[in-house]
């Protein structure tokens, strides 16, 4: 079940589109990738989905509900974190989501859980302007999901971070998906995203030009196989044979394509059954990088 859609979201400042049309589909329980360069619409998107910009009426809905006419409702059961999050630097972390209970009313056992959930229970008393980067940043995500809600909304989580940063936020999320809770996170880190995504939307001028299962994406993904042999010409002959892609990249190299693992096996197999001497194999995958911005060209 998709927990949040929309259909035909569009927007656009004075006479520029940032968003022509856009149909997000959600699962329920999933981390959901939204990918797209700087100033393709990402924030934009997360802003209209909070009700921080306007959208048509009937564009956006949230556990099947259209959003216009049960907002209030909506927003209870979401947290979010957009762009840079605000604390009271002279307080310490236990006080920023202290003074947040203060409004939900969910008692000190709900900080303590969020506090361990964040990592930050031994920071508990230090003064945020303390307090790294990277604890800044899970502070805000503790701060988000105080109120327990069922859906978190994150812009770039893990912008700026340095590599331990990274792996905190990262372990957060994973954390917060074991809770059952839906997730929904720009970033331009892909490699993150590959780590722990378990759907991705790509957008790209306005446009989404690919959403699914990143398990079904990646399992598209060809490998490619350069092999040093002293005889290219005649390997690529027997790729020709077997119609195997392949192309020779100098006068000792030459570059095929496959499918999978047993596919791999087959090939290697194949070329020295036909007495190809390999010098040298370097098998190289195709990453969420490149598939990102081969998607990206093709809307060029």
């Amino acid at each position: 079940m998709n927990i949040i859609e929309t259909k035909n979201l569009r927007f656009q400042y004075k006479n520029q589109i940032v968003l022509d049309g856009i149909d997000l589909s959600i699962p329920s329980g999933s981390i959901y990738g939204y990918l797209g360069k700087n100033g393709a619409g990402k924030t934009t998107s997360l802003k209209l989905l909070l009700g921080l910009l306007d959208a048509k009426p009937k564009s956006i809905f949230f556990f099947n509900k259209e959003f216009h006419k049960n907002r209030l409702e909506i927003l209870h059961s979401v947290g979010n974190l957009i762009e840079n999050p605000s604390f009271y630097e002279s307080l310490t972390g236990f006080e920023n989501l202290k003074y947040l209970e203060l409004i939900y009313g969910f008692g000190n056992q709900r900080i303590e859980h969020v506090l361990e959930l964040s990592g930050l229970k031994v920071a508990r008393n230090k003064k945020v302007k303390k307090y790294s980067l990277g604890m800044k940043q899970r502070l805000g995500i503790a701060m988000a999901i105080l109120h327990n809600p069922d859906i978190l909304i994150l812009d770039e989580p893990l912008n700026g971070l340095d590599p331990e940063g990274v792996h905190e936020v990262r372990e957060m999320i994973l954390a917060l998906k074991k809770e059952g809770k839906t997730i929904l996170l720009s970033s331009h880190i892909l490699s993150e995203i590959e780590k722990i995504c378990t759907h991705i939307g790509i957008l790209d001028k306005g446009k989404i030009c690919y959403q699914g299962n990143i398990d079904t994406l990646m399992a598209t993904i060809k490998r490619e196989i350069i092999i040093k042999t002293n005889s290219v010409k005649t390997a690529e002959n027997i790729c020709r044979t077997y119609s195997l892609p392949c192309k020779i990249i100098s006068e000792n190299q030459i570059s095929i394509e496959s499918e999978n693992d047993e596919h791999y096996n087959w090939i290697i197999k194949t070329l020295i059954q036909n007495n190809i001497e390999i010098y040298a194999i370097d098998s190289q995958e195709n990453s969420l990088e490149s598939i990102f911005l081969n998607l990206i060209s093709r809307q060029q």
